[in-house]
């Protein structure tokens, strides 16, 4: 089973300076060193509340730039990581992302109530991948794109450690949760479920209802 948000079109960032084409944000565009390196929890608030802004009439004030050009969208990126500011571990858990996020929201008059899958360390409670598949399922079809953090990515080789993306879509089977996401302004592909089943420490997947 197939699950999308249902416009993935409106995370592709254009440059007309560069003749390029970017899908979602990438953190390299922060102008500060420290805000490149640790930006990713940023830059993943960022796509989810442009999508949330062109998708939702009540939601428009979430992304205040005129275009989807770079260049406007790093002004969006700056904003939002007033309001998710990475400490020295970054932005290391679901709560400060949606703290952050919600703050941001509130700023502009608009409540967005976030539902968060949390995922705990492997010592500490037994995993079910069919409760991730469920809220995988739920948030897509919400047409909402997932806040996804990774601290450790386990047997999943494709996917960096101590890192956010976005989830945009995810093919769902009996073994295996292949997502494709945004991340660092490409599209990749993973097997979320490899990650869920495999990784050591704590994380989790957030959508906004």
């Amino acid at each position: 089973m197939i699950v999308s948000i249902e416009k993935p079109e409106l995370l592709r960032i254009t440059d007309s300076v560069e003749h390029k084409i970017y899908f979602g944000a990438d953190q390299a565009w922060y102008a500060k060193a420290w805000n490149r390196e640790a930006g990713c929890g940023p830059t993943c608030a960022s796509n989810i509340t442009a999508y949330l802004a062109q998708t939702r009439d009540n939601c428009k004030e979430l992304f205040q730039p005129e275009s989807l050009e770079r260049r406007d969208f790093i002004l969006h990126m700056e904003e939002i990581f007033r309001y998710i500011t990475p400490g020295v571990m970054g932005v290391n858990h679901v709560d400060r992302f949606t703290k952050g996020i919600t703050r941001f929201a509130g700023d502009r008059g608009i409540e967005l109530v976030p539902r968060v899958f949390s995922v705990e360390n492997c010592f500490t409670k037994k995993r079910n991948p069919e409760e991730l598949a469920g809220f995988v399922q739920k948030g897509l079809s919400a047409d909402c794109p997932l806040a996804f953090l990774n601290l450790s990515k386990g047997e999943e080789t494709r996917i960096q450690g101590w890192h956010w993306i976005t989830i945009i879509s995810a093919d769902i089977r009996e073994d295996s949760i292949i997502a494709a996401a945004s991340d660092e302004g490409k599209e990749i592909e993973f097997d979320l479920r490899l990650w869920y089943l495999t990784t050591r420490m704590h994380g989790g997947l957030i959508y906004i209802s």
